[in-house]
């Protein structure tokens, strides 16, 4: 360590001390480097180099010459604890947050005190991890039933019978009732002959919305729903965790995706890997699933969106959940290192695959759907920015195409003249 250290040359030593004003650079420690006459002069400053000095350092980049890792403009003036602290977590203290941190610092220093010219503001989009839901089913109906939970798979073996494994039946069984998206008027529904016909009722869903149990019963619903479309594209549940995962591809374990990144460009990301250790080559005893929670949430009276949050799961081969008591420390490695970025690429990546990377989702229950946009929803702000953290983020938005415009159209065609029915029949009662 010490080569480093001779090797800085002097000038680029004073430039540093110069500008860091006697202080360490870490935010909001303003701690002085250089002790008062008395403490025997012993200089507690390091210069920490941003991108290391050793090519297998913290933040190395071995393409950098090291005459130009030594210089001023690759070194930050630390604290002993906090240079430590910044080598130990180099995920959390990453080249671009070192770099503000310093700029922020040095920024103090650098300005006259008479000086009243404002900081160059940057303006940027941010974007929420949130898809905005345009269609919501008008009512929930309901029936009395023979079925239960305790019988429940009695019904499923029913309604596939009736209908197939494809339909999105979109149901829940609670206190001797069927409730569902599906009309039960209509004599053609997935649910014909399991319900007493007699017993139907119609539920306005602006009304379920305002009592809280009826307003869990609705979003169980979309969860119901959103649970059998991921199934069929090979997505599975974790009620444990409250997540959904991918499963293992038909084929072979190992299963990837090829969707449009951020950036516009064709990209393929693993969602099922068996790691391996890079020091021996052999691969890791639990395979890695990409996993997200999906939730829907209310936030204006007539607002419903779903958000994306990602995450991992762990199978010991594939299939069987992983139990270890070092899993939360794995699945916490792996998720440090998702920065600002590559959170937004794993978001991207779930919106392609649940809206098939055209500008909606329909799910569809007759005459009533939900409709999950493609665009996620986002707001303007003006800040100080981070340098050389400029991303193109171009891929935001599928343009219409004749279908899915037709599509739409013939959706709120449906929902209008259904949403009058329910008007008319209200008036007639």
């Amino acid at each position: 360590m010490a080569e480093y250290r001779m090797s800085i040359p002097q000038r680029e030593k004073n430039i540093l001390f110069a500008k860091s004003g006697n202080r360490c650079a870490f935010h909001n420690c303003e701690m002085p480097v250089i002790a008062d006459e008395g403490d025997e002069s012993k200089p507690l400053a390091e210069m920490a180099h941003m991108i290391a000095y050793a090519d297998d350092g913290p933040r190395a980049d071995p393409a950098l010459p090291k005459e130009e890792k030594n210089k001023a403009s690759n070194l930050i003036l630390l604290c002993p604890t906090h240079h430590s602290l910044v080598d130990k977590f180099e995920c959390q203290y990453n080249i671009h947050v070192l770099r503000e941190m310093k700029l922020q610092h040095e920024r103090k220093f650098s300005q006259s005190p008479h000086s009243s010219k404002p900081p160059k503001l940057v303006t940027e989009s941010l974007h929420a991890s949130i898809l905005p839901l345009s269609h919501l089913p008008f009512a929930v109906f309901a029936a009395e039933t023979d079925y239960t939970k305790a019988n429940i798979r009695s019904l499923f073996d029913v309604l596939n019978n009736q209908t197939g494994r494809r339909t999105l039946y979109a149901f829940e069984l609670r206190d001797k009732k069927l409730y569902t998206f599906h009309d039960l008027r209509q004599a053609g529904n997935p649910f014909r002959g399991t319900y007493d016909q007699p017993t139907v009722e119609m539920l306005r869903s602006t009304e379920l919305w305002d009592s809280p149990d009826e307003h869990r019963l609705y979003v169980a619903l979309l969860n119901r729903t959103l649970r059998g479309f991921l199934s069929i594209k090979g997505v599975a549940y974790d009620d444990r965790h409250y997540r959904y995962f991918f499963l293992p591809g038909e084929k072979e374990l190992k299963r990837k995706f090829t969707y449009r990144s951020l950036s516009g460009r064709r990209t393929t990301k693993s969602v099922v890997n068996n790691p391996v250790t890079r020091a021996t080559g052999q691969p890791k005893s639990y395979w890695v699933h990409l996993a997200a929670n999906l939730s829907f949430h209310q936030i204006a009276s007539r607002q419903w969106v779903l958000t994306i949050r990602p995450e991992r799961y762990l199978t010991r081969d594939g299939s069987r959940p992983y139990f270890h008591s070092s899993i939360g420390r794995t699945v916490t490695r792996i998720k440090s290192t998702m920065y600002n970025w590559q959170y937004l690429q794993e978001i991207q990546l779930w919106r392609e695959f649940m809206t098939g990377a055209k500008p909606r989702q329909i799910l569809n229950f007759g005459k009533q759907s939900i409709v999950i946009e493609n665009n996620l929803l986002k707001a303007g702000i003006q800040w100080l920015g981070i340098p050389d953290d400029q991303k193109d983020f171009v891929f935001q938005e599928h343009p219409e195409d004749l279908f899915t415009s037709s599509e739409i159209d013939i959706l709120d065609e449906d929902e209008d003249a259904f949403y009058g029915e329910l008007f008319l029949e209200e008036d007639e009662e």
